[in-house]
């Protein structure tokens, strides 16, 4: 095959990609019932929380950020949005996932989501022993504390009807 046949038909498999995945954000988006997204993980979905933690795994500078709104680095260890911000934006609730450890939060922000993840965790607490990471109990400990000020903002009620219908029996 020529080089021309194969980008022949790499642009036209693109396209085809393309129109598939604009038809999906559009059918989520428009029947979306997902009130929030909540993030856990490592580096790779980590929007700022290591910024809070005495790491040297940070990613609050140059050259990261160069492609995110305004241009900053925001601890996003990518030089724009990361999947979760994509997929929020996707399901209509947020254009990017603030870090949950972040203490200008809004309640707007702690309704629709938030990431607990953090660069350098992994399910083994010695993995974070060296970088000062927020392994991912810790990360779940978090989410406890989401839940309590989920609470506080909508209701000890609301709040339990809300997380039930978010997240399930737990």
């Amino acid at each position: 095959m020529t080089s021309f046949t194969v980008f022949v038909i790499f642009v036209h498999v693109s396209i085809i990609f393309f129109n598939a995945c604009n038809a999906t954000a559009r059918s989520i988006t428009t029947s979306s019932k997902f009130p929030a997204i909540l993030i856990f993980g490592d580096s790779t979905v980590d929007t700022g929380n290591n910024n809070y933690f005495h790491t040297l795994l940070k990613a609050n500078h140059y050259p990261y950020g160069n492609d995110f709104p305004g241009h900053i680095p925001t601890g996003r260890f990518s030089n724009g949005k990361l999947v979760p911000d994509f997929v929020a934006s996707m399901l209509g609730l947020k254009q990017s996932i603030p870090p949950f450890r972040d203490p200008n939060l809004s309640d707007y922000e702690i309704q629709t989501g938030v990431s607990f993840a953090s660069a350098g965790s992994g399910y083994d607490d010695l993995t974070t022993v060296i970088s000062k990471a927020n392994p991912v109990l810790n990360q779940v400990e978090d989410f406890n504390k989401y839940i309590v000020r989920l609470k506080g903002i909508v209701g000890e009620e609301e709040g339990n009807e809300d997380n039930q219908r978010r997240f399930g029996s737990y």
